[in-house]
């Protein structure tokens, strides 16, 4: 199944990879939902409280470096 990656410290995406699905469920920073589209400027972040994915520019995704 196609996951997708994200730090979890910042919610930052981080990519993507295949995992088996029961697999998903014992790793951290990993989730079945796929981020929305997202235009140059701009990174997706994932919210584990809400379970979804939210767009924000990378001047806010600096912040989170930091």
């Amino acid at each position: 199944m196609k996951t997708y990656l994200f730090n979890t410290e910042n919610g930052l995406y981080e990519g993507e990879t295949f995992e088996n699905t029961d697999t998903i469920k014992y790793v951290d920073g990993m989730t079945p939902v796929p981020p929305p589209g997202y235009e140059h400027g701009q990174v997706p972040v994932f919210d584990r409280r809400k379970n979804k994915w939210a767009i924000i520019p990378v001047s806010a995704a600096k912040q989170l470096l930091q």
